[in-house]
């Protein structure tokens, strides 16, 4: 019996009180066309919310979504901060643009570029934001967030990469294959924002055009 066959029950033992850290994903590749489109600089609007807040969404959730919307708003000002290229459209002007009617998405994006003075536009859509109940170590439930983004040349709308992150924490014992995200996460059950911190950092990195300073 080699040495790992008679550790494994001791193993599995351990895995059993560290139980935060691992999660459940469900990603859409990332859709990273070679930077083949040179950008003067790219123009990120705020996030908004993907989902419909009239069709059937509990008080609690949307005041959720409103908390995670300006938790994603804060962590892509530090996913880019150091560099000069990024420009931010505030909610203000994004309402005024959109005032003057309704606009397909394409003429919005060209819009907002123009504003700008950016042939690129990053959209963000938050789509669920789901704190744990409980502590670190005694979560009754995980932390779940999902979001998705789209970077766009403005004036042809060509989609330059695109990407969705949509994670559920899970226990070790839930999933044993992601036990080297539980150790970072020092096998403890992480919050929601700590979760989507990741989820920019990951997706957001995987896109040549989005990554943060050097």
């Amino acid at each position: 019996m080699t040495r790992l066959q008679k550790n494994w029950p001791l193993l599995l033992t351990c895995a059993f009180f560290f139980v935060g850290g691992c999660s459940q994903k469900q990603e859409t590749p990332v859709k990273d066309k070679a930077p083949q489109v040179s950008l003067s600089c790219i123009g990120v609007m705020p996030v908004v919310s993907g989902v419909d807040q009239e069709a059937g969404v509990s008080p609690a959730e949307a005041k959720s979504l409103k908390q995670g919307v300006k938790v994603l708003d804060s962590l892509l000002r530090r996913q880019f901060s150091g560099r000069d290229d990024i420009r931010y459209m505030t909610r203000a002007q994004l309402q005024a643009i959109e005032s003057s009617g309704p606009e397909s998405s394409l003429a919005r994006s060209r819009d907002v570029g123009n504003f700008l003075s950016c042939n690129g536009v990053l959209e963000v859509d938050l789509w669920r934001y789901r704190d744990r109940v409980g502590g670190q170590y005694t979560a009754k439930e995980p932390a779940s967030v999902s979001f998705t983004y789209r970077l766009l040349e403005a004036n042809s709308g060509t989609v330059l990469c695109q990407g969705r992150y949509d994670e559920v924490q899970q226990s070790v014992l839930e999933n044993l294959y992601n036990f080297s995200s539980a150790r970072k996460r020092g096998f403890t059950w992480i919050t929601a924002e700590e979760l989507l911190r990741e989820g920019v950092a990951q997706k957001l990195g995987e896109c040549s055009y989005l990554k943060p300073a050097e």
